[in-house]
């Protein structure tokens, strides 16, 4: 027995208040009138009866009221320093968290986890309830707050490891959510997990309820040794007209050394080459293989290592994609802007992520769609312009017509103002209203100051030595007005807009306030001309590099939520079929290692194909503390022991646990209700 508030044990003096209130207490006496005293002698009266306690009862309830009010502000608590001792105390809801992350297929770690679990169903008792939650990098509940063993054990059965990485952190909240709607008196976490370091990122904002608990049951080896395949690197190169492309794979090694390690290139299922690579203990190597020509649209390539113990990080899958060319179409109106259109042209025609198609026109623009928007298909060459660039042109209305509805269907508008260029202002669509021209010939040549990095256009231009727009000299260029929802992306060192843009629709138009020629600026002799161009085009036509291979757990984008799919469906590599749009949420997770397809349809001829990777930060078996993740959780110093061993909980935990002054003051104040009673009925017998 312990009191957390001893001195209020002071308050027991109180008790010999009642008893000197009995001794001095009198009792009422009868009083006989007599008519006259004076003819009585006086005689002086002797009391030998000593005082003594009468009302018993009545003063036995006062005191215990008095003891019990006292012992409740002690707050008293039975000593248990064992978790079995405050188990005993109640029922208990358990969470059973089970990692299901690729790393638990290693060897037999998974059967011995799923055995763990079990063994935590069987110590249950007849009034507690356990829920199985598994977790990767997210947690699912496959049962909730159950009695029934039998049903915990099947859901234990059918459960086995997935593709995906291991985070802690959204299994302990799910848990802590579950415990705290539990009215359970006791409430405990066993977590079940090999508690790999590359799982656990700090405390991660996770707090269990207070007066929870966490059992860590791990899962491990002492000395794990694994070989993973490590992200391949792609290279295009085009001899004689036909593209080839060259593949740089390699390995890395967590324990002991490996001599020859053969590692097998494999397209479309079928392996063309392998090599050698010798690996230090805990080092790493690579490989390259010879140029392949792609067989496909998308061609899918697989590196493969023989088989170890942990067998998902033995193969690394990647697609081999279609060049993706944007189809550009330049116009201009006299001869200094067709020198313009030259450095444009060259240019554009040295990118190659994306490639450009460029075309260059007159100003009647033709071949220019008017409604339709960009082609989306998976072609090598898109049918239709997705961005048009006009450099110092004189803009009938007509055309400008023509642009606004090209535009708010999807497409692309570069502007670049010269001395010629106009706009009607019947028209709509740019993001500034030209005025007249700035001449910096006499004096210090304008620079471009102020620029926006933050945007797509200049964000490669952020790092040091990345490119410097300073050094450009610019000798005059156009006062422009901007228009309301038009963003600025850069300025002249006088404050003058540089670029501006946008959104009309479900396009984006652009205004370079200078013209593309050696003329008015040498932006086009400098080096960042060329990569600003490319970085232009790729903005206005929307463009996004498809990339080689993707990670379980990030998101493959499918259709738009609320537009008709028609027939859009993502097939995973196990063969299910997902339905993308029409009200679904268009886009798919990926859940599984392998090859993911878009089809439009059934009869979709060449799905866009994405290749699904094991993040390889769970291949590192590297473990940490399964107490620093306990502690983090309960918040106590040491966190919760391992199985078995008996967990030390705090005086204040203890009787908070146990609440026992609760019952005590409600004792007391019971008692003195009573003493109430029994005293006004004695006073009122007595008169």
């Amino acid at each position: 027995m312990g009191f957390l508030t001893p001195l209020f044990l002071v308050g027991l003096a109180g008790l010999a208040v009642p008893v000197i209130i009995h001794l001095i207490q009198r009792e009422r006496k009868t009083v006989v009138e007599f008519p006259s005293l004076m003819f009585l002698r006086r005689i002086p009266y002797q009391s030998v009866r000593r005082r003594h306690i009468r009302n018993w009862p009545l003063l036995l309830l006062r005191l215990a009221a008095l003891a019990l009010i006292v012992a409740a502000f002690a707050r008293p608590f039975l000593r248990r320093d064992a978790l079995s001792a405050s188990a005993a105390g109640g029922s208990r809801e358990v969470v059973i968290l089970v990692d299901r992350s690729y790393s638990l297929g290693y060897g037999d770690r998974w059967n011995r986890a799923v055995a763990l679990a079990r063994d935590r169903v069987n110590q249950l008792g007849p009034a507690d309830r356990a829920s199985i939650v598994f977790f990767d990098t997210g947690a699912e509940v496959a049962l909730r707050s159950a009695s029934d063993k039998g049903r915990l054990n099947t859901a234990l059965s059918v459960a086995k490891p997935t593709a995906a990485a291991t985070k802690y952190g959204p299994a302990l909240k799910l848990a802590g959510s579950i415990l705290s709607e539990s009215a359970l008196p006791n409430k405990e976490v066993a977590l079940v997990s090999d508690f790999q370091k590359a799982g656990w990122n700090g405390a991660e904002g996770v707090r269990l309820p207070d007066g929870a608990t966490v059992t860590p049951l791990a899962v491990t080896d002492d000395q794990p040794v694994n070989v993973a395949v490590t992200p391949a690197v792609l290279q295009r190169t085009t001899v004689n007209d036909l593209g080839r492309v060259t593949v740089t794979a390699g390995a890395t090694s967590t324990g002991a050394a490996v001599a020859a390690l053969p590692i097998t290139l494999e397209i479309d299922g079928r392996a063309i080459q392998t090599k050698t690579v010798a690996l230090e203990a805990g080092g790493s190597g690579s490989v390259t293989f010879d140029p392949f020509a792609p067989t496909a649209a998308f061609t899918r390539g697989a590196i493969r290592i023989p088989d170890d113990r942990l067998l998902r990080d033995n193969a690394y899958y990647f697609v081999v994609s279609p060049v993706d060319k944007v189809r550009v179409l330049i116009t201009g109106g006299s001869s200094g802007s067709r020198e313009a259109s030259l450095y444009l042209a060259r240019a554009l025609e040295l990118g190659d992520a994306p490639s450009f198609d460029v075309q260059q026109v007159g100003a009647d623009l033709e071949g220019l769609p008017s409604t339709s928007p960009p082609s989306d298909s998976n072609e090598n060459v898109r049918t239709e312009p997705t961005v048009v660039i006009l450099n110092d042109v004189t803009v009938s209305p007509a055309v400008a017509d023509r642009l606004l509805k090209f535009v708010d269907a999807g497409g692309g508008l570069f502007v670049a103002l010269g001395q010629r260029a106009s706009w009607p202002a019947s028209t709509d669509l740019l993001p500034g209203i030209p005025g007249p021209a700035v001449d910096r010939t006499k004096g210090p040549a304008g620079r471009l100051g102020a620029l926006d990095y933050g945007h797509p256009v200049f964000e490669a231009f952020r790092a040091p030595r990345s490119g410097d727009f300073s050094s450009a000299r610019f000798y005059n260029y156009r006062a422009v007005t901007a228009a309301p929802a038009a963003q600025i992306l850069a300025r002249y060192d006088d404050g003058v807009p540089a670029l501006l843009e946008r959104r009309v629709g479900r396009g984006r138009v652009m205004l370079w306030t200078s013209a593309l020629d050696v003329g008015w600026n040498d932006l086009a002799l400098k080096p960042v001309f060329l990569p600003f161009i490319h970085r232009v085009a790729a903005n206005l036509s929307a463009y996004t590099q498809r990339r080689t291979s993707m990670s379980v757990g990030e998101v493959l984008p499918g259709g738009e939520p609320g537009r008709p799919s028609n027939g859009r469906s993502a097939l995973t590599p196990a063969g299910e079929r997902i339905p993308l749009g029409d009200g679904t949420s268009g886009v798919v997770e990926l859940r599984e290692q392998g090859f993911y397809e878009v089809r439009q349809g059934d009869r979709d001829a060449t799905p866009l194909t994405v290749a699904s990777n094991v993040d390889l930060n769970e291949s590192d078996l590297t473990a940490i503390d399964p107490r620093d993740v306990a502690a983090a959780a309960t918040g106590k110093a040491g966190g919760a022991a391992p199985a078995g061993s008996n967990t030390t909980f705090t005086l204040e935990e203890q009787e908070r646990a146990q609440r026992v002054w609760w019952y005590l003051l409600f004792a007391g104040m019971l008692f003195l209700a009573i003493e109430t009673v029994l005293s006004n009925r004695m006073g009122k017998v007595r008169v």
